[in-house]
């Protein structure tokens, strides 16, 4: 600590939705402490989340190597050290598996934080001074995030975020938005690809929602996916009977956040964009099955929740049969009527 003032770690590495999530406990420790240095430790796929943030000093941005395991452990040792080196007086744990457990050891801050069983995984809250207990399982990410700073005097009054994108990348966004749409509708997003099956609407639903959107005539739709997904777009695309626009890909995530700063709605599963267009207070209807639509929610408004699965959602996990049947319930009427309340909201 230099003159009183702390140097804080936060560590959460990815996936780009869970990297989101923790945006308003940052916010929070910055509010508390506003002439600390504040630095975060990310893989390099969730980085633009947090690169240039406005209330970082550093990002310190882990690479997974490609040559195999030897060599991924190597790189891991060396970032280990880098934070070492960086002498820091807290540490915060937000991802609660074994390596971002090592690497709030690595840090050797006196005050360590992490969530406590059964949060943590791994064993990983070995590695903490302080051990935070969440009231219930069923908190939402957000909250849980916000409860793991509270021992450092950190609250957060609203839920509001910043997310940087620099001006270069939204001129190249706004001059295809531009070139592509000629209208004065509002811009309607559907993303289609999840990570995993059991957050899959099916895509015949996804065709259905988007006709019924442009049938509306007030919307123009855009189709959007990650790298490695235009193909599920295109499926999408192809059982349309009323065509909507294919995204380019975009080239990072700074393109994706600068896209969706200019969308007047957002559909999709339990996925990064989704929580993307959340933190950008883009309305936003999003549609669960498999994983728990308390837990993984956005929790600021405007959005609608569309599940139809048991409640409360249980706590064993779902099986692929059960999850693809909760989704399947919802409807692409249903859906549009999502759509349409939130944009009257």
């Amino acid at each position: 600590m230099q003159n009183g003032v702390p140097r804080i770690l936060l560590i959460r590495l990815s996936a780009i939705g869970d990297v989101v999530r923790v945006l308003p406990a940052l916010h929070a420790l910055r509010d508390a402490y506003p002439h600390a240095q504040i630095d975060w430790a990310v893989e390099s796929k969730s980085s633009d989340i947090v690169l240039e943030h406005l209330c970082l000093d550093n990002v310190l941005v882990f690479q997974r190597s490609k040559d195999g395991i030897l060599d991924n452990t190597r790189v891991f040792r060396a970032f280990c050290k880098q934070i070492r080196e960086q002498r820091y007086d807290i540490a915060i744990d937000f991802h609660g598996i074994i390596k971002s457990g090592w690497i709030l050891k690595a840090s050797r801050a006196p005050r360590r934080l992490a969530f406590a069983p059964p949060r943590s995984r791994e064993m990983s809250h070995l590695f903490a001074t302080e051990k935070v207990s969440l009231l219930s399982r069923n908190m939402n990410r957000i909250e849980e995030n916000l409860e793991l700073v509270k021992p450092l005097g950190a609250k957060r009054h609203t839920l509001d975020v910043s997310l940087v994108v620099p001006d270069e990348v939204q001129e190249n966004v706004e001059q295809y938005l531009a070139e592509t749409f000629h209208s004065a509708k509002l811009l309607a997003v559907l993303h289609a690809p999840v990570d995993r099956p059991e957050k899959q609407w099916p895509l015949s639903n996804f065709a259905a929602l988007s006709d019924f959107l442009l049938a509306d005539g007030r919307f123009d739709v855009l189709l959007t996916y990650g790298p490695g997904q235009q193909e599920i777009a295109t499926k999408v695309h192809d059982q349309c009977r009323r065509k909507p626009e294919i995204a380019p890909l975009s080239p990072d995530l700074k393109h994706y956040m600068g896209l969706m700063q200019h969308a007047d709605l957002f559909f999709g599963g339990d996925t990064g964009p989704m929580h993307i267009a959340s933190a950008l207070n883009v309305p936003v209807a999003a549609v669960y099955g498999g994983t728990s639509p308390i837990k993984h929610s956005p929790l600021r408004p405007p959005y609608e929740v569309l599940y139809d699965g048991p409640e409360p959602f249980p706590e064993r996990a779902v099986s692929l049969e059960d999850a693809k049947t909760y989704l399947a319930n919802i409807t692409p009427e249903q859906a549009y009527q999502a759509c349409i309340r939130l944009i009257r909201a």
